[in-house]
């Protein structure tokens, strides 16, 4: 809709919400009202960081209302920080019902793939403004030109790529872990149309953050439960396709789209050889940036938040520190917001990785599932990093959070599984006069 109203207003960003608002009324009237204290995460490591961050950013709020007196700033940058959270307890809840997180990740991998299916329309030579870029865009300079990039259905090009990336990680989060039971074939095709996508919107960082979790969730998998056969077969299924479709090409027989899409492929290629500078310069080069731009207690709620341009702020305005995930945390809340930050995901990652210990003993579809949400959230971490523009998109940091609340969920429920299995085992052995888990002597 925003593509194709009169001056594009950035109100369209935040109808998410609305989304969001009638998923939490609808909970309330099913469920009622509930202690959202009673969440393990959030009544022990997590909360007392959390709560010294809110009071940091009410705090940070008044500066940017001091210095800009624009409640609109402050508002767009509170977003970036919080909401992730409600996303996170309507999900945490939904999830303890594990098939309803299968339901709207599969929901979420369809409707992706349609937006995303806007790019090939583009491709084959279709003229719309549904397919056309939000804004000017960001022209992307290769040798010999300039690369043209396609969002498809999607705001922007970043939004895109990283929907691709987080579309084909859950596909393979559904399909290797068992709650669905899609035939491999499908799946490889449907991994391929999305990265092919995902390369297509000329974005390098789609094709990192996918290796990423591919190499986690493998590493995970082989080391707590030892069975890697599905995803080695998903896999020998990816390479040949992708194989034919490196020597037939994606679209066309002709020699020059093939080519066409050698430039993508290449440039994609290119992220990781720049993965070094890149986290030097927008990682912690943006640190210290942002601390001589704005001090060491930072410039306020929203100064470097995607969207603030509109509003006296935002990364565009403010340059390198608000591209850079910590630069735009130091730009905003200083170096005590940053630290509280680190704080947090520090214990959020303690007490994911006690979970994945706990449950990495059990036997169920559920914990495969589980370690593949993990892999999912954790390999985002370092594209915030680098590039964190993406991380101010209303509908990322939402899917984000249902993520976050449907894993914490899963683990519950692998444990709940698991303690069923073993009483159940206890009282069959009990009935042939042998305990378990108790000492005879």
């Amino acid at each position: 809709m925003r593509k194709v109203t009169p001056d594009q207003p950035i109100y369209f960003v935040v109808l998410v919400g609305v989304f969001v608002f009638a998923v939490a009324v609808g909970f309330v009237r099913q469920h009622g009202l509930v202690r959202f204290t009673d969440i393990a995460i959030l009544r022990g490591p997590v909360r007392t960081p959390l709560t010294l961050f809110l009071i940091w950013l009410l705090f940070q709020s008044a500066i940017s209302f001091y210095h800009y007196d624009n409640l609109a700033l402050i508002g767009i940058g509170l977003l970036s920080y919080l909401a992730p959270i409600p996303g996170f307890l309507v999900a945490y809840y939904y999830g303890l019902r594990v098939q309803s997180a299968v339901h709207f990740l599969k929901f979420y991998v369809l409707f992706a793939s349609l937006m995303l299916g806007g790019i090939f329309l583009s491709i084959l030579g279709v003229d719309s403004g549904l397919l056309e870029e939000v804004g000017t865009g960001v022209k992307i300079h290769v040798p010999g030109g300039i690369l043209e990039s396609y969002p498809g259905f999607l705001r922007s090009t970043e939004g895109a790529a990283w929907h691709a990336a987080a579309a084909i990680s859950l596909v393979l989060v559904l399909a290797v872990s068992g709650v669905v039971r899609w035939p491999k074939i499908l799946v490889a095709l449907l991994i391929v149309l999305l990265v092919s996508a995902g390369l297509l919107t000329g974005r390098r960082k789609m094709l990192m953050e996918v290796l990423i979790f591919s190499g986690l969730y493998a590493a995970m998998l082989l080391v707590f439960t030892r069975r890697l056969g599905r995803m080695a077969l998903i896999g020998a299924i990816m390479a040949i396709l992708l194989g034919v479709i490196g020597t037939f090409t994606i679209t066309d027989s002709s020699a020059r789209q093939a080519h066409r899409f050698d430039v993508y492929l290449e440039r994609s290629v290119t992220v990781f050889s720049e993965a070094e500078d890149r986290f030097a310069k927008l990682g912690l080069g943006s640190v210290q940036w942002a601390v001589e731009k704005h001090g060491f207690f930072g410039g306020g709620v929203g100064v470097a938040s995607q969207g603030g341009q509109h509003f006296g702020g935002g990364s565009q305005r403010f340059g390198g520190a608000g591209e850079g995930g910590l630069g735009k945390i130091v730009a905003e809340l200083g170096v005590p917001g940053l630290v509280l930050i680190v704080w947090i995901i520090g214990a959020i990652l303690i007490y994911l990785w006690r979970l994945v210990t706990q449950v990495s003993r059990l036997d169920n579809p559920v914990v495969p599932f589980f370690f593949g949400l993990v892999a999912f959230l954790a390999a985002n971490v370092p594209v915030f990093i680098v590039a964190t523009q993406i991380f101010g998109d209303l509908f990322v940091l939402l899917i984000l959070g249902w993520v976050f609340g449907f894993s914490i969920a899963a683990s519950e429920v692998a444990l709940r599984l698991g303690f069923m299995e073993i009483r159940q085992l206890d009282r069959d052995m009990a009935s042939s006069g042998v305990r378990i888990g108790h000492s005879t002597s």
